[in-house]
């Protein structure tokens, strides 16, 4: 499994890397929704989980790019975010919403939901 995680925090993001690489997924990290797209034009992930709020690119801007660039291709991408709601997300092209902080049990759930899932379909 190969998770993007786009995290403009450092130390949330070396927590979710901890905490999915325990979970057995290859991870690779974007500082912002900018290096989020460059990464998925050179690598295709299992999973996404974007940050909303971003210097750079936000998230909102981030996936609508990358699902101008999937070519039919619907990557599951969770908004990771304490501020918005989920029809908010859904509006904006994401799949679903992921609650910060980063918790191994939240973690497994959206790999379960996302990642299992679409592989057993």
């Amino acid at each position: 499994m190969s998770v993007l995680l786009v995290e403009d925090d450092e130390t949330a993001a070396q927590t979710a890397r901890e905490l999915l690489e325990e979970l057995g997924c290859r991870v690779d990290i974007a500082s912002n929704g900018e290096e989020a797209v460059t990464r998925c034009r050179e690598t295709a992930y299992s999973l996404i989980l974007m940050d909303w709020q971003m210097p750079v690119m936000d998230g909102l801007e981030a996936t609508a790019r990358i699902r101008g660039m999937q070519g039919g291709r619907r990557i599951p991408i969770v908004a990771t975010t304490t501020r918005v709601d989920r029809n908010e997300c859904l509006a904006a092209g994401m799949s679903d919403l992921m609650p910060k902080p980063f918790t191994l049990e939240n973690l497994k759930v959206v790999i379960t939901k996302w990642i299992y899932r679409e592989e057993n379909l």
